[in-house]
């Protein structure tokens, strides 16, 4: 009886044992980028799916965008391959494009290829896809249709030269007292496919606070980056209602725009 006692007690506590190791192992994950982010569609051509995500819902602005491309032969996320998007908005008897940014450099980041849409207006839109996988060679189109909300990021105005320009506030995106990250992007209307980006701008920045009559100092001019993107910094020393007056030339006075910033 002993000996059977010994071994019960040595059974009960090899299982409690085994029990509390199970419990310790926590089981392993990995890591989805787009767990954060909002579907905004998918669709599938030529064994591939071809699904569109965003940091939040699309509205009237600069909206990143990043696509994935999975081989439905095997489900595994395609690194190697190519993207072309195009945005186009039908509205009946026309139809117009708005200023894009495909993939830098063609790779995925993350098993995403990262995009950008400036979408110029509010309304319905489509994005179509352009996708080949480079190591089956498989490649085709999809189309996606989603909603935009308006917004007042965006503000056009007919340039000296009777071009028409969009320019688009990214940042400061949540403004807030003392110096603000600033940055516009500033395209035009070629054609209604074509919006290309003005790369050789000159803007000068004022900010100013019309209920008090009183503008700021240690403000930085944006200066041209890359795609359009201008980058500088903007001061706002107190809380309230401001307005950035943008003057933007291109040797000779091209146009003027403002934007109205709310700083908590």
């Amino acid at each position: 009886m002993p000996h059977l006692r010994i071994f019960t007690l040595l059974l009960a506590a090899m299982l409690a044992f085994s029990g509390c190791s199970d419990n310790s192992t926590e089981p392993q994950t990995t890591d989805d980028p787009t767990e954060s982010m909002v579907l905004i569609g998918e669709d599938s051509a030529q064994n591939t799916r071809i699904s569109v995500y965003a940091p939040e819902q699309p509205a009237v602005g600069y909206n990143r965008i990043y696509v994935r491309m999975t081989n439905t032969t095997n489900n595994t996320v395609v690194n190697n391959g190519s993207i072309a998007i195009t945005p186009m908005m039908n509205m009946g008897q026309m139809q117009h494009s708005a200023p894009f940014e495909d993939p830098a450099g063609g790779a995925a980041v993350d098993g995403l290829y990262p995009c950008a849409v400036n979408f110029i207006m509010a309304g319905m839109w489509e994005l179509h896809v352009n996708f080949q996988n480079q190591a089956n060679n498989d490649a085709g189109e999809i189309m996606l249709n989603f909603d935009v909300a308006p917004s007042s990021m965006v503000k056009s105005a007919t340039g000296a030269d009777a071009r028409l320009y969009f320019v688009t506030l990214l940042q400061p995106a949540v403004p807030t007292v003392g110096l603000n990250d600033f940055e516009i992007t500033v395209h035009y209307r070629e054609n209604m496919n074509a919006f290309p980006a003005i790369t050789d701008a000159a803007v000068e920045m004022t900010p100013s606070m019309p209920s008090m009559g009183h503008g700021s100092p240690n403000n930085v001019n944006p200066v041209h980056g890359e795609m359009g993107h201008y980058r500088g910094k903007v001061n706002f020393t107190m809380s309230g209602d401001w307005r950035i007056d943008l003057n933007l030339s291109r040797g000779d006075s091209l146009l003027t725009t403002s934007f109205d910033i709310n700083v908590p």
